[in-house]
């Protein structure tokens, strides 16, 4: 069966779909139930009970678009991810940077994270048990406070160095420690020695 279409003037649409608006139908229902003279006072109170509220949800304005929020359980997933993925490297660094503070000299404390990332730069790292590693590889009985404290001091009892210190040096003289950020005497003129000499540098450790 074929539809019939008209043409019709846009004022007539305008009014067409104002006409047809919900709040529009739901409040001439109501106005024509009060109207209507043949519904009993008992009917007309029960049919207001149902359209006064929707007339009222409707003409109410919409609430305002809700923001968008990232669920609770994402973020503390993504704070983990984020706690997972820092470099284990930095947090192990300053807890053992902070023990060192306490034992050298304090004009010698702002040099103990750039020697760590020099060390970490020529692969020379520090463990969870503060031994010193080399490549991978732990130096035995190594001690990171005690390499340090004996590196930053002036030792002038000349005793003998802690254990992992000739590893420890080797990883000084190939991260090119300045020589001015050590304190030991000893060993700034063994690295001068080391200075003049590039090819002589494992025999000059092995005097240790």
């Amino acid at each position: 069966m074929a539809r019939k279409m008209a043409l019709v003037p846009k004022e007539l649409v305008s009014e067409y779909y104002q006409l047809n608006k919900p709040e529009i139908r739901v409040e001439d229902n109501i106005s024509n139930l009060l109207h209507d003279e043949e519904k009993s006072d008992d009917v007309k109170a029960k049919l207001l009970s149902h359209w006064i509220p929707k007339y009222q949800r409707l003409m109410q304005p919409p609430p305002p678009p809700k923001p968008f929020e990232i669920p609770k359980e994402l973020l503390q997933e993504t704070e983990v991810e984020q706690e997972q993925t820092l470099p284990p490297m930095i947090s192990m660094t300053n807890m053992i940077a902070k023990f060192i503070a306490y034992n050298i000299p304090k004009s010698k404390k702002k040099y103990i994270i750039p020697i760590f990332e020099k060390l970490r730069d020529v692969n020379y790292t520090f463990n969870a048990m503060n031994e010193l590693q080399k490549d991978g590889k732990t130096e035995y009985r190594s001690n990171g406070i005690d390499l340090f404290s004996y590196l930053m001091r002036n030792e002038r009892d000349n005793r003998n160095p802690p254990p992992g210190f000739q590893t420890f040096l080797q990883g000084i003289l190939n991260a090119n420690i300045p020589i001015e950020w050590i304190g030991n005497k000893n060993v700034k003129e063994l690295m001068l020695l080391s200075q003049a000499d590039r090819n002589g540098r494992i025999k000059v450790l092995r005097s240790l």
